[in-house]
């Protein structure tokens, strides 16, 4: 069973990251931990992981809030953007809309006292090379961690991440996917640290050479199809139709990608993607449309550059059988099976 912290911005499919990690055999999840993010303000970002695991009867598991905001991120129009990403979509979506990403409500519990980053840095050091700490969204927390804790990365077991693209185009500009361009500071420092990593890009997740990770409606009607009393997929069929349209008729994706889902089930079953050999993968800081992209060295170059070959970069997914797991997963929730 594999350990792991993981740590969210809140945005859609981390909700079902976390519905995941806290159902799955394979998984014991030790915490969640909160970042401002794609979602918005950490207490919204908090709220959402509260009620998550309110839903899924898992208020046994500690929520940790964390960054507020990011190391250094973009102007606050820019960094505003993905969170209010919804109302370019108005004139096609309307009403529907109010189901994308909306308000929290007041959760039933607060969550646990103390930041994020010393939860983090506690539970590695006194538990050396047994905890995984999966990041869905933007790195500062993880990178505050590394920053604060020099032995960090020699207790890690190892670190997951969801973020950066290099064929497939970025989702904020051309080259750049949102978790690595909201802090790129932060994600250089997570990247260029010497543990042993699995990146998550756009390439295996928000492409439709891996449609068959993607959820659609047909999945959502499949599933009901097969459940009695399941809290948590009744929640799934009411939010989550509007996110599968978005990204097919806005990013041209056949349904909606479990990104986040996906960087949670590589932490215990690593096989499920083919991934590159250990490269060093850097971030740029510079630029406008270049800023927070991910550079992989590989071959040969003339001008010295290059660091800690410590990143394996994932290339292709077995789609089919990840969306399966993911079914199989959300199918321990139905009440009519205990």
């Amino acid at each position: 069973m594999e350990r792991i912290i993981l740590d969210v911005d809140s945005a859609g499919d981390d909700i079902l990251a976390v519905l995941f990690a806290a159902a799955n055999p394979n998984v014991k999840l030790e915490a969640v931990t909160t970042c401002t993010g794609a979602a918005g303000p950490i207490e919204q970002v908090t709220n959402v992981v509260l009620n998550t695991l309110s839903l899924a009867g898992r208020d046994d598991i500690p929520v940790y809030a964390g960054a507020w905001r990011p190391i250094v991120g973009h102007s606050k129009a820019a960094m505003e953007a993905p969170v209010h990403f919804e109302k370019t979509l108005t004139a096609r979506f309307g009403d529907r809309l109010k189901k994308f990403n909306p308000p929290a409500p007041e959760p039933k519990r607060k969550a646990t006292p103390g930041h994020a980053v010393d939860f983090i840095i506690d539970t590695v050091i006194s538990n050396p090379g047994e905890i995984t700490l999966v990041t869905t969204g933007p790195l500062t927390n993880a990178a505050m961690a590394f920053l604060q804790e020099p032995r960090l990365a020699a207790a890690l077991k190892r670190l997951i991440v969801l973020g950066g693209t290099f064929t497939t185009p970025g989702n904020i500009t051309p080259v750049t996917e949102y978790n690595i361009w909201a802090d790129p500071e932060a994600s250089r420092i997570v990247l260029n640290a010497e543990v042993d990593k699995i990146l998550v890009p756009l390439d295996i997740c928000e492409d439709n050479r891996v449609a068959t990770s993607m959820l659609t409606r047909d999945d959502i009607a499949d599933m009901q199809a097969k459940a009695e009393d399941n809290p948590v997929l009744d929640m799934i069929a009411e939010v989550f139709p509007i996110y599968i349209d978005i990204w097919r008729e806005f990013f041209g994706l056949v349904g909606f990608p479990l990104d986040d889902v996906i960087t949670v089930a590589l932490a215990f079953d690593p096989e499920l993607a083919s991934l590159t050999e250990p490269l060093f993968v850097d971030v740029l800081i510079d630029g406008s449309v270049s800023r927070g992209q991910t550079v992989a060295y590989r071959g040969f170059q003339i001008l010295p550059g290059g660091g800690p070959k410590t990143t394996r970069i994932g290339t292709d997914l077995e789609g089919r059988r990840f969306l399966e797991m993911f079914k199989a997963t959300i199918a321990r929730y139905d009440r009519a099976a205990e």
